[in-house]
């Protein structure tokens, strides 16, 4: 994927997302992916993971990724307002159903998959010491600063993530076995709907993508491996399933970071 760095971002026209450099961050999948299905383009933007990204925060107000910026509206950072972006620029498929109900059931989804306190929420938590915790004086830079500061973790949050990780998981694993006994592939009504994309994408750490899928970096490859490890019992093999069909089928492989 050829970046473009901030400072030449901002004064281009149209659609560009801020994505992490050299690393699969889910939450950039799924926000390229959100447009990558529609045949929307965009520029790809250079986010530095774990850097100061002064350029980007001076631009959009954010120092992480995905931000999403459309011409010289307002910068996107949360996975709601980037997939409503998505859905108002056009394109096909439709990744929210006109039907109320059905679309209530996947703005819950993607909540719970990818909101705060769901399943990615709940995995990153997964990914820090045990230990940390909600400490605004703890010493910069430390896992219990970042947790504080970054996500307002605390101790019970983090020890709690596994189970609550698990939870979703286990809810996922029967949604999809009913959708499936109605003769339906997807997670909510009979198409592809962000539900479906949100889910691909922020499992890849749970249960990674194969090497020639994913040229994920070895110490992401070890991170993930130890919470994909919690979470085994959890992890129905129809959710892989389901996962590995989407990516087949709609998304971008392999994965360019």
């Amino acid at each position: 994927m050829d970046h473009v760095e901030a400072k030449e971002a901002r004064d281009l026209p149209g659609l560009r997302i801020a994505v992490t450099k050299g690393i699969p961050n889910p939450f950039c999948e799924a926000a390229k992916s959100l447009f990558h299905v529609k045949g929307i383009p965009f520029v790809p933007v250079a986010q530095y993971a774990a850097q100061p990204n002064e350029d980007l925060k001076a631009w959009t107000g954010h120092r992480n990724a995905p931000v999403v910026v459309y011409d010289s509206e307002p910068a996107r950072a949360g996975w709601a307002e980037i997939l409503m972006l998505a859905e108002r620029l056009g394109g096909e498929p439709a990744l929210l159903p006109e039907d109320p109900e059905l679309r209530a059931q996947v703005f819950g989804l993607c909540h719970m998959i990818c909101g705060e306190g769901g399943f990615a929420w709940n995995s990153r938590f997964m990914m820090f010491p045990k230990e940390a915790a909600n400490d605004a004086g703890a010493e910069k830079g430390s896992w219990d600063e970042i947790l504080h500061r970054q996500y307002g973790a605390s101790r019970d949050s983090v020890s709690q993530a596994p189970a609550r990780a698990a939870a979703v998981l286990r809810m996922l694993a029967d949604r999809l076995k009913a959708q499936q006994e109605r003769g339906s592939l997807f997670l909510v009504g009979d198409a592809l709907t962000a539900a479906d994309i949100y889910w691909a994408t922020m499992s890849i750490g749970v249960r990674q993508l194969p090497d020639d899928w994913s040229a994920t970096p070895g110490f992401l490859r070890k991170a993930w491996g130890q919470m994909g490890a919690q979470l085994e019992d959890a992890l129905d093999p129809i959710l892989i399933e389901h996962r590995d069909r989407i990516y087949r089928d709609w998304l971008k492989l392999p994965l360019d970071f």
